[in-house]
C-alpha cells in the first residue's frame, strides 16, 4: 500500500512579496515621522497663540508708558513718532508662561537667545510703528505691529511669527 505524504504549504515569502513589503515601509515610515513632527509644531503654535493673550497687552502697556514718558524698557517717544529707529529693534524677552523678562539687544535678537539675566527665554515680542498715509478728516495714526516670535533660541529669520496689528496716535 502506498501512502502519500501530506501536502506541505510553501513556507517563506517570494521576492515580489518582500519587495512590496519594503516599499510599503519606505512610504509609511517617513509619513509617520512627518506626522509626529507636525504635531510638535502644532503644539508649539497653540502654546504661542495662548501666551499671546498675555504678551501683547504687556507690549501695548510698554508703548503707552513710552508715550507717557515712563517707559520700563525702551526710550520715551512722542505721539506720531515712529519706532524703533533705523537699525535698532524694540524687542522683549518672555518666559514660557508669558511673563516679561527684559529688553533684548539687536545682536541677541538677530542671533537668538536661550537665557536673559539667568532666566530661560521662550518667546520674543518685537514691536514697530510705521507711518500710515493720512486721510483727509481723519486723525493721523501709526500702524503698530507686535510680532510674537518663537522659539527664542532660533535665529530671527528661522523663528515662527504671529503678527498682531493695531493703530496708535
Amino acid at each position: 500500500m502506498k501512502t502519500t505524504s501530506p501536502c506541505h504549504p510553501k513556507r517563506g515569502a517570494t521576492l515580489v512579496e518582500a519587495v512590496i513589503a519594503v516599499g510599503v515601509l519606505a512610504v509609511a515610515i517617513p509619513l509617520v515621522f512627518g506626522a509626529i513632527a507636525e504635531a510638535g509644531k502644532t503644539g508649539g503654535n497653540a502654546q504661542a497663540e495662548t501666551r499671546s493673550t498675555w504678551i501683547v497687552p504687556v507690549c501695548l502697556d510698554e508703548i503707552r508708558a513710552s508715550r507717557d514718558g515712563k517707559p520700563r524698557f525702551f526710550t520715551t517717544t512722542k505721539p506720531g513718532e515712529t519706532f524703533p529707529s533705523a537699525g535698532d529693534v524694540w524687542a522683549l524677552a518672555f518666559s514660557e508662561d508669558g511673563n516679561p523678562i527684559g529688553k533684548i539687544s539687536k545682536s541677541d535678537y538677530d542671533k537668538g537667545l536661550r537665557n536673559l539675566d539667568g532666566k530661560p527665554v521662550r518667546y520674543i515680542a518685537s514691536m514697530a510703528a510705521s507711518q500710515v498715509p493720512a486721510k483727509p478728516g481723519v486723525a493721523p495714526m501709526l500702524r503698530l505691529t507686535v510680532s510674537l516670535e518663537y522659539p527664542s533660541s532660533a535665529r530671527a529669520a528661522k523663528r515662527a511669527k504671529l503678527d498682531f496689528h493695531s493703530r496708535i496716535p
